[in-house]
């Protein structure tokens, strides 16, 4: 009942204010620019359900102490973390948590202790896998940073699991796994390529584009390139996360924890996964042979 009266059309007066927790650094243009993608759709859905919404941001956990202090002689009472540069540890954050009600979004919790608003990074990433078949690619490569996949929970490495376990015939390609995306690690990437004739590589690392390029590859007139994550209105191939979604559901999310009362680490965290959709982009290409 209670989402259906947060959901509902009809404009609601004012009832309060949110907080927007981020570690974005929105004066860097290449943070400011994913931000945007969530913080936009956020501000509307609060405004539609009678709330005001404050941003803070280039957070990290060493600001809790202080940024409780604020939260509180405002009367804040919603949070939303968005964090993505770490993992979310839990006792790094020093905040007296049963005066909130929190959600968080991004890069994922070393141990699920507040509900959560994210994409389907598993999901999504099975689906560029499904894209990169069907573009005729049968031999799909995984090249990352190992911190990344730590980082993201091994989405890619997984999500190629459930894809052999889907999809038998598809050729196992070993993942290409770098500790950064330096010059040693385009010789090891240049050789990866090599050995395992590979002719598709997923991917959630910027710059990848023009690392393989480094190594003598066109992309995509020899590799298509797909990523986990992209900006729907940029020109790489991959998958387009539907922020705009995902921002809505944390605010509607947190705002029926605070009218419910529901304040505190929850006894069992809620999980809200939301899938991606497919965007074609310029990385990726049909495989000569499947024109």
């Amino acid at each position: 009942e209670l989402m259906s009266h947060v959901r509902a059309t009809k404009a609601r007066a004012f009832q309060g204010t949110l907080a927007w927790i981020t570690d974005h650094d929105i004066t860097v243009p290449a943070e400011h620019a994913p931000h945007e993608l969530y913080w936009e759709f956020a501000v509307r859905r609060a405004e539609d359900l009678g709330y005001k919404l404050v941003r803070f941001s280039n957070v990290r956990p060493a600001d809790a102490p202080r940024l409780e202090r604020r939260l509180r002689a405002q009367g804040i009472q919603g949070i939303i973390i968005q964090q993505f540069k770490a993992a979310f540890h839990l006792l790094d954050w020093r905040f007296n948590w049963q005066y909130f009600a929190a959600i968080h979004n991004g890069s994922c919790q070393t141990t699920l202790n507040l509900d959560s608003v994210d994409a389907d990074d598993i999901g999504n990433c099975v689906q560029v896998f499904t894209q990169l078949t069907a573009l005729g690619r049968s031999r799909i490569g995984i090249c990352t940073t190992r911190d990344i996949e730590i980082a993201t929970s091994y989405s890619l490495s997984t999500a190629w699991q459930r894809f052999r376990l889907l999809n038998p015939q598809v050729q196992d390609v070993p993942s290409c796994l770098l500790p950064d995306l330096g010059p040693a690690s385009a010789r090891i990437t240049a050789r990866w390529l090599k050995k395992n004739r590979v002719d598709a590589v997923a991917s959630q690392v910027r710059g990848m584009k023009e690392l393989l390029e480094s190594t003598g590859h066109r992309v995509p007139a020899d590799l298509s390139l797909a990523y986990q994550g992209v900006n729907p209105h940029g020109q790489n191939s991959g998958i387009w996360q539907r922020e705009d979604i995902i921002a809505s559901a944390a605010i509607e999310s947190v705002i029926a924890s605070v009218e419910q009362g529901r304040f505190g680490l929850p006894a069992v965290p809620r999980v809200t996964l939301i899938a991606g959709a497919w965007h074609p982009g310029k990385t990726c290409s049909p495989a000569r042979d499947s024109t």
